[in-house]
């Protein structure tokens, strides 16, 4: 009778090579690289490896053959944008830059754009970096560490993530996919994050109020305390006094804004004398105290946090607190109690905002140690801001004051070394921007009515 095999046995035979090949697969290939990796996920990153690849020899070919190379356009097979290769130098280092093509143009500062870095004299490299937006300040940096890659990022300045070790060795990283940076490093850093979907980080309503706050700001008088009453006047927010010139200082125009939204939900703006209360035992300190009356050196705190609360507790029909508002997690920041974030921090908070709090506006108040016999940590200015993304490339930090439109970058230039404290204000779907109107018969005190 003729033997025939056992179907048991091939099972067998079959589950030991297969637990070998398992068992070599783990110990040949770092967990990192591959079992880290989620689902493979399009960022929609610009990407230029075909051509880093096509150029490979050049890229690690002696320092006077790269600097003899010329600079030149390449398409790319793939369909994707055509990439500008050139060679620079500067100090004691030569860049060679890959260029993705953005609107017929090659802008070094733009989103995928490959700098790889060498030395002069030893013709070694150095770095490798790669512009993460179309700003020159969100870029990552990635350094050799012999024979492999660590990572560093930075977004709009500040370094958010560094010592993150690649499981590539750095002549690979020269011209492998961005893609395969963002699938090693997936379990360490959060990519949703810098290349956020903007169609669930859109907000309509917020940009809807941004407009027409825009449209109006040719149109608003700055006048040192003014603010706009809950009837409709303009007073001094110091004695409630009916105003001969009306206008805004920055606390008047913060709550104009903050009106639109009380007026959504209420019909009615706010009073200023409620948004005046102080709140001693919840802020503040001994030194200042003494103060409160001669130089009340938290108003704008006091002001800000008050308009706040004032919004949530309408909204959300209960008692807020003082300080329920007040944004004070943020990664990558310090918060200081009554004080806030550095000024320089600004921007990135900005942004991580726009991604995580896309439907909120954020009130502003600036405060900088001020005075003399004692120099007191004073909140001077108030503003609104209101971050936003328009792309996954594109974050504007718009800043709005009294009657202009700013940015970071501006605020800190008259700032320099100041604090800034925030709360949120969640933008409803329905808000009343209160209008200028021109008619007459009206009076030159109301130029704004309900």
């Amino acid at each position: 009778m003729k033997n025939h095999p056992n179907p048991d046995d091939n099972k067998s035979v079959r589950k030991i090579i297969l637990s070998t090949a398992l068992i070599t697969f783990f110990i040949l290939i770092p967990s990192v690289s591959i079992f880290a990796w989620p689902e493979d996920k399009d960022y929609g990153f610009p990407e230029n490896y075909e051509i880093r690849m096509q150029l490979r020899e050049i890229i690690t070919a002696p320092t006077g053959d790269v600097l003899n190379s010329r600079e030149k356009n390449y398409p790319q097979q793939s369909g994707r944008s055509r990439v500008k290769y050139d060679v620079k130098t500067q100090n004691d280092s030569f860049y060679m830059l890959f260029i993705n093509e953005k609107d017929y143009c090659y802008p070094v500062y733009s989103s995928g754009t490959y700098i790889i870095r060498r030395n002069l004299d030893d013709g070694k490299f150095s770095q490798i970096k790669v512009f993460l937006k179309n700003d020159s300040e969100c870029f990552v940096r990635i350094y050799p560490d012999n024979d492999r890659a660590v990572l560093e990022l930075n977004i709009y300045g500040k370094l958010i993530y560094s010592g993150i070790n690649l499981p590539y060795s750095f002549s690979d990283v020269l011209v492998l996919p961005f893609a395969d940076i963002i699938k090693s490093t997936a379990g360490i850093i959060d990519w949703d994050l810098i290349f956020p979907d903007r169609y669930s980080i859109s907000s309509d309503s917020k940009m809807i109020l941004l407009d027409e706050i825009r449209r109006e700001l040719p149109k608003l008088s700055d006048e040192d305390d003014g603010a706009l009453d809950a009837d409709g006047e303009f007073r001094f927010i110091e004695n409630l006094e009916i105003m001969e010139t009306p206008g805004f200082n920055c606390s008047g125009f913060v709550k104009w804004v903050a009106d639109s939204i009380y007026a959504g939900l209420t019909g009615k703006y706010m009073g200023i004398r409620e948004l005046k209360e102080k709140f001693l035992d919840l802020r503040g300190n001994r030194w200042s105290a003494r103060y409160e009356n001669e130089r009340d050196p938290y108003f704008g705190l006091d002001w800000t946090r008050n308009i706040a609360t004032e919004i949530r507790s309408v909204w959300k029909h209960e008692e807020s607190g003082y300080e329920s508002a007040d944004v004070t997690s943020v990664p990558w920041a310090d918060y200081v109690e009554d004080v806030g974030f550095p000024i320089g921090e600004l921007k990135t908070i900005m942004y991580y905002l726009a991604v995580t709090e896309p439907s909120a506006l954020y009130l502003a108040s600036v405060n900088i140690p001020w005075g003399e016999g004692p120099v007191l940590r004073q909140h001077v200015h108030t503003a609104v801001l209101l971050p936003s993304i328009r792309n996954r490339d594109d974050f504007d930090d718009v800043i709005l004051e009294r009657n202009f439109e700013s940015n970071t970058e501006s605020l800190e230039k008259r700032y320099p070394g100041a604090y800034v404290h925030l709360v949120r204000i969640e933008v409803p779907s329905v808000v009343r921007l209160p209008q200028l109107v021109n008619e007459e018969g009206l009076g030159d005190r109301n130029l704004f009515r309900r």
